[in-house]
């Protein structure tokens, strides 16, 4: 905003109603930009949890974090029930959330598809992006002890994926294998969608599938709880680091409030570390918050692109 010259005026009254007019129309814009800053910030921020594992426990690990950001927004936080990462994905683009913990693949979808913008992710104790591992695992019974195996067995094997959208559960394996020469579509007897890690990894426990994708995480939380031991469901191939999964905005939120959710989430293991170590501190290697761009998930989107994936 700039102000023209003024010229002087003879009469004192001439100029002090022309000051008057111009203050109260100064005033007026000012109050005008912060009505409509104002009206892009809702009143109640939805987010949506990855339906990677029990969608319930995943809520109830959330909600002292839910608690702390409702304090430190001053705005309430409402759940996003989420049955899949598509559906998700598919709220996001319907306006029908704000925020959204995305897997790396299913984040780079939600960009492409619905705006989603990423602004953290777990880090690791140094304040550099955390990864994690994309993992197969097989039943001890099922005699599969390497991808070698796999290989001489193909046509009569069941494999148990997570999720069309899942990184570590889908598209990482699915990338590893087509480069050994097995295409899943067509390579194996069946191909199962588990619909969550836990799921898939009992999948591959119950024996309905002979081996399964996962993740690092939910596989030794599985070991932990009794539900299954190392030596009856091995690992047989793990992959290279992942960068951690991202929690995004949508892109048409106000830039100050984008910013605000964020240092929320940074400042979240000093002023909440209980609420932080429920939700990402579980997970090894994850020791804070760090910010993250679209950038970082360039790699992801180009294994994507290369396997006809988007």
């Amino acid at each position: 905003m700039f102000l023209s010259k003024f010229k002087k005026f003879k009469q004192f009254s001439l100029v002090t109603a022309t000051l008057i007019l111009m203050a109260g129309f100064l005033s007026g814009c000012a109050y005008l930009g912060q009505a409509e800053q104002g009206e892009q910030d809702p009143e109640v921020l939805r987010l949506a949890l990855i339906p990677a594992e029990d969608i319930v426990e995943m809520m109830e690990n959330f909600e002292p974090a839910r608690q702390y950001l409702e304090s430190e927004l001053g705005i309430e936080i409402e759940m996003f029930k989420a049955i899949d990462y598509t559906a998700v994905i598919e709220a996001m683009r319907a306006e029908k959330i704000e925020l959204a913990f995305f897997g790396p693949f299913s984040y780079v979808l939600a960009a492409e598809r619905a705006n989603a913008r990423a602004i953290v992710a777990g880090g690791d104790a140094d304040g550099n992006l955390a990864v994690y591992h994309s993992i197969m695992i097989a039943h001890k019974d099922s005699n599969i002890k390497s991808i070698d195996d796999v290989k001489a067995c193909a046509g009569e094997l069941a494999i148990s994926f997570v999720d069309p959208a899942s990184t570590s559960g889908y598209l990482i394996p699915y990338g590893f294998m087509e480069s050994i020469g097995l295409s899943p579509d067509e390579a194996f007897r069946e191909v199962v969608f588990a619909g969550g890690h836990d799921a898939s990894i009992l999948a591959v426990s119950a024996r309905k599938v002979d081996f399964g994708a996962t993740w690092e995480g939910p596989y030794q939380t599985a070991i932990e709880e009794g539900l299954i031991t190392a030596e009856d469901v091995p690992v047989i191939w793990k992959s290279e680091p992942i960068p951690r999964s991202p929690l995004a905005v949508r892109g048409d939120l106000s830039e100050s409030l984008i910013n605000r959710i964020q240092q929320a989430f940074l400042d979240m293991p000093e002023k909440a570390p209980d609420a932080f170590q429920q939700w990402e501190g579980r997970w090894e290697g994850n020791e804070s918050y760090v910010p993250v761009s679209d950038a970082d998930y360039e790699f992801i989107r180009e294994v994507a692109e290369g396997l006809g994936k988007i």
